[in-house]
């Protein structure tokens, strides 16, 4: 079983990271720092920038690109909410 400072994502400071989000939809849950998030933008929708502090989180639509910056560092969680889940079926599947 994994631990809960197992599952977190950490950014020392300065430090940028980009992640293609999938599949599936995701929750970015910062647990320590400061997060600058910047979602990519669409025809119908341009780029977002967030800021986000320990104990905030955002939704992330599967396909989605976005670029995490922290400020001045952080760690965060990249969680698979339960609506996302369909049985059998990634990123849920069930193991053999």
């Amino acid at each position: 079983m994994m631990s809960y400072s197992q599952a977190l994502w950490a950014l020392a400071p300065g430090e940028a990271m980009s992640l293609e989000i999938g599949p599936g939809a995701r929750e970015l849950a910062v647990a320590q720092g400061r997060v600058w998030l910047t979602q990519q933008g669409r025809a119908q929708a341009p780029a977002e920038d967030l800021w986000l502090e320990a104990g905030q989180s955002v939704a992330l639509a599967s396909g989605s690109r976005v670029v995490l910056e922290a400020w001045p560092q952080a760690a965060f969680q990249l969680l698979v909410p339960p609506g996302a889940c369909r049985p059998n079926q990634p990123p849920c599947k069930s193991a053999p």
